[in-house]
């Protein structure tokens, strides 16, 4: 990488190395959603039909069921956070032409 390259780089990159925090935070959170819900559908998938009656489900309520059951409560979505450091990397602060966005 040429060293005006490099100086660009080293710009744009807020200070204590929080590059993309944001990003990877929803990454990983996405990630341990989506291990819990394949993780409660496959332990309901194993259920009979009547130990899911009991439980109050059917068989197609499972899917639904899994999804929600791992949802984070206030968990950023990926895009949320991606779009977010992004505007922090080329430092947008939500103005344009003298009116808030």
């Amino acid at each position: 990488m040429q060293s005006n390259q490099k100086a660009a780089l080293t710009a744009v990159q807020p200070a204590g190395g929080q590059v993309l925090a944001r990003t990877r935070a929803a990454l990983a959170n996405s990630a341990r959603s989506f291990q819990t819900r394949q993780q409660v559908a496959r332990e309901l998938a194993l259920l009979s039909d009547r130990a899911l009656a009991d439980l109050g489900l059917y068989r197609s309520d499972i899917a639904s069921f899994a999804k929600d059951a791992s949802r984070i409560q206030g968990a950023e979505s990926v895009i949320a956070a991606i779009a977010a450091d992004l505007k922090a990397l080329v430092g947008f602060h939500g103005t344009a032409a003298g009116r808030t966005i």
